[in-house]
């Protein structure tokens, strides 16, 4: 259990839950009155008014960056954070999922309730706002309708992502007047073509870019972007079991319709503070880690994102996720401990796997000549974070734990991508930092078309030049010409982890290829750490088990929770539960 340093901050962290999370960089964007309010008649009277409520939509979106030390990522064979309170372990990774003991996901981002609570939400605005319109201005209430229509269809693509199948509730439900409440479940393709509606809805209106005074709303790339995330899942073979190409060649256009519209690029502006190298690689650019500092957020890569603000309504990431013991004192509770898998699939950086023996790797050197998002994702053992030498060998200061007695890693990393290194963990609990919480964003974007593409028609020369966008970024060569589909699509598939790590979408990506109790069986294997021991003036390293998966196929869908299926008998259980 690992509770060892987190009751440091437990007294502050009690204080500090009652403040509330913001949606948008501007103050006047969070002010939301109290439900009792948002919930009258006077609400959608004016369009002040008004404007408050969707503001309240804004402030649901999924709080990734305040979830306490528990992400997405830890259901998932990147990160072994072996903490026994946590659901990647205790539900997830241990085979434990059932619809007694089912789980609403980090910071209830995945809650079948809260998510339906938010899409009511959205239909109430809608009819509300309609019956209202002739006190709007036409132009504001075409926009928030479409802002608010990308949003519900944004919150069900959460719900079909994890559950599958839903019940499609298009009004805020009322049996005051002897309306039935009780829905059953619509079929996938329903499901899709219902989100797939709602963005087509809403793409049409909004506009390609938000004002200074507007930035943070959803744009029409944004909604673009949730229909074409929805798409590629429902093409992949979770869903897509007869592997019907028309499905994926309609995901790829519409990715490719997001990149079409020239208004997003890759991030690739460093800040003025260098990593300090340790890996020989020569590289100086950071930009792959820095568009996710606060002075970048809303950056030309960034699609859709949660915003914070100043005062009060900033996130306590780097407490919550940073590494434990820096410069001799406890600061953070390290929820991030990315695995030996993680690490092992990050390049050369000649742009070569380790396991080809051409690429130079020496496992008793292993992060020499690493690509180098590598260096700018990972703290490990002799790399810097706030001028300390983090040393997780046998005998260093953070040592890895394989026991899980405390909060050290239990796998000999820490993450350093997404946490900003000029705020140490202790001080991030008074919600220092306001950098995006990024859903959707560019490099996806084109990782996502790849997948799509290369599925639907074979590894063409769009496929290659989308991949090859996101490797140049991070200075690597572009892959081998002639490769098969089969070639690219492994290729693709590892590109995808690592330049999407710590961002909760590798949950994502292993349920929709089947490959967590399949194939691979990435969720049924041990997760692995580094050990490393000081002989004399050298080291040794040595893989280590640290965590022993057990998952079933089944649990690729979430259960729905019982009190949902005892409130409502029309709903079916996913099989397997």
């Amino acid at each position: 259990m690992k509770f060892k340093y987190k009751d440091i901050a437990k007294i502050f962290l009690l204080g500090l839950l009652v403040i509330s999370i913001g949606s948008c960089k501007k103050d006047g964007f969070l002010d939301v009155p109290a439900k009792s309010i948002l919930t009258s008649k006077s609400t959608f009277e004016t369009q002040a008014n008004a404007e408050l409520f969707v503001n309240e939509i804004y402030k649901r979106l999924p709080d990734g960056n305040d979830a306490t030390d528990q992400t997405l990522e830890g259901w998932t064979d990147n990160n072994n954070c072996t903490s026994a309170n946590h659901q990647g372990q205790n539900k997830i990774r241990s085979n434990a999922l059932s619809a007694g003991n089912s789980t609403t996901g980090p910071g209830d981002q995945l809650g079948w309730s809260q998510n339906y609570t938010n899409i009511r939400s959205c239909n109430v605005f809608l009819k509300e706002a309609e019956a209202n319109k002739s006190v709007y201005d036409a132009a504001w209430y075409a926009q928030r309708v479409a802002e608010v229509k990308a949003m519900r269809a944004f919150f069900y693509s959460i719900l079909f992502r994890n559950y599958g199948a839903l019940p499609l509730i298009t009004s805020p439900l009322n049996n005051k007047d002897g309306s039935d409440i009780l829905y059953a479940r619509s079929t996938i393709d329903q499901t899709v073509a219902f989100i797939e509606a709602d963005c087509d809805a809403a793409s049409a209106v909004l506009p390609l870019t938000q004002s200074a005074a507007n930035i943070g709303r959803i744009t029409k790339g944004a909604a673009l972007m949730i229909k074409g995330d929805v798409q590629l899942f429902a093409a992949s073979s979770l869903v897509n079991k007869a592997n019907d190409l028309t499905k994926w060649a309609k995901a790829a256009a519409t990715l490719k319709s997001v990149m079409d519209l020239g208004t997003y690029s890759l991030f690739t502006k460093s800040s003025a503070t260098p990593i300090i190298s340790t890996t020989g690689s020569g590289t100086t650019s950071t930009a792959y880690r820095d568009q996710f500092l606060a002075e970048n957020n809303w950056n030309s890569e960034t699609i859709l994102a949660r915003g914070y603000a100043l005062p009060g309504k900033g996130h306590r990431r780097e407490g919550f996720m940073g590494p434990v013991v820096v410069n001799g004192g406890v600061q953070a509770w390290g929820g991030f401990s990315p695995t030996q898998g993680l690490v092992d699939d990050y390049e050369m950086d000649n742009g070569k796997p380790i396991e080809d023996p051409t690429s130079g790797y020496d496992p008793q050197h292993p992060y020499l000549h690493r690509e180098s998002r590598f260096e700018q994702s990972i703290i490990y053992d002799g790399s810097y974070w706030q001028g300390d030498i983090m040393k997780t060998r046998l005998g260093g200061s953070n040592e890895i734990d394989l026991g899980g007695k405390g909060d050290i890693s239990n796998t000999g990393y820490y993450a350093r991508k997404t946490l900003d290194e000029s705020i140490k963990g202790q001080a991030s609990f008074a919600r220092p930092n306001i950098s995006n919480y990024i859903f959707y964003r560019y490099a996806e974007t084109l990782l996502s078309y790849a997948e799509a593409q290369n599925e639907a028609a074979g590894p063409d020369a769009s496929v290659y030049d989308a991949v090859k966008q996101v490797r140049a970024r991070v200075l690597l060569p572009a892959l081998p010409a002639g490769l098969s589909q089969d070639n690219m699509r492994t290729a693709i598939r590892r590109e995808r982890r690592i330049e999407l790590a710590f961002e909760d979408r590798r949950w994502y990506d292993i349920r929709r290829w089947e490959i967590t109790a399949k194939g691979p069986a990435v969720l049924t294997k041990p997760m692995y750490g580094m050990l490393i021991t000081p002989n004399g003036n050298n080291l040794t390293y040595a893989p280590v088990v640290g965590f022993q998966n057990s998952y079933s196929d089944y649990m690729n869908w979430l259960p729905i929770p019982a009190d949902v299926l005892n409130a409502n008998p029309k709903l079916v259980q996913n099989t397997g539960y």
